[in-house]
C-alpha cells in the first residue's frame, strides 16, 4: 500500500490568467462553417468514390512513408502539414476533389481548410485508407 503525504489548510487563491486573445473574423468564419455543415460532414463513401475515381483529383494527405505502403491510383500525395505551401499543385477551386489520410481525420482537417480557403467542392474519404482497404479496393504499391 503507497502512502503519500498529506498537505491539510486551506490553498491559494488561484490567480486569474489572461484572457486568449481572439481573431474575431476567423472565430467567426469557423462558426459559419461549423453551423453549416451538411449531413454526412462532406464525406463521400469508398464505394461511391471508387465508381467514379476519374471525377475527381485524389488527394492524399498521409505522410511520404504512409503513402509508400499504398496509395489510390492517380493520388497527389500533399502531407497535411505542407497543404498550404502546396495549393499551386491543386486543381481550380472549383474542381472536384477528394482528400483523405488514414483514418479520417486528418483529411477532415484538410477538408475543412480547403473549403474555408474557397474551395467549393472537396469531400473527405471517409474513414480515410483504412475505410478503403477494408472495403477490398485498388491499392497500388
Amino acid at each position: 500500500k503507497l502512502e503519500l503525504p498529506v498537505v491539510t489548510g486551506t490553498p491559494e487563491a488561484a490567480a486569474a490568467g489572461e484572457a486568449p486573445k481572439v481573431d474575431e473574423a476567423r472565430l467567426s468564419a469557423l462558426d459559419a462553417f461549423l453551423s453549416a455543415l451538411p449531413d454526412g460532414f462532406y464525406t463521400i463513401k469508398p464505394a461511391d468514390l471508387n465508381a467514379d475515381l476519374t471525377k475527381f483529383t485524389i488527394l492524399d494527405v498521409r505522410t511520404p512513408e504512409e503513402f509508400a505502403n499504398g496509395y489510390i491510383e492517380g493520388a497527389i500525395n500533399i502531407p497535411v502539414n505542407e497543404l498550404f505551401a502546396s495549393l499551386d499543385k491543386l486543381p481550380d477551386k472549383a474542381a472536384p476533389i477528394v482528400i483523405l489520410c488514414q483514418s479520417g481525420h486528418r483529411g477532415a482537417v484538410g477538408m475543412m481548410a480547403l473549403r474555408m480557403i474557397g474551395y467549393t467542392d472537396i469531400s473527405n474519404l471517409g474513414g480515410g485508407m483504412n475505410a478503403w482497404t477494408a472495403a477490398e479496393l485498388p491499392v497500388v504499391k
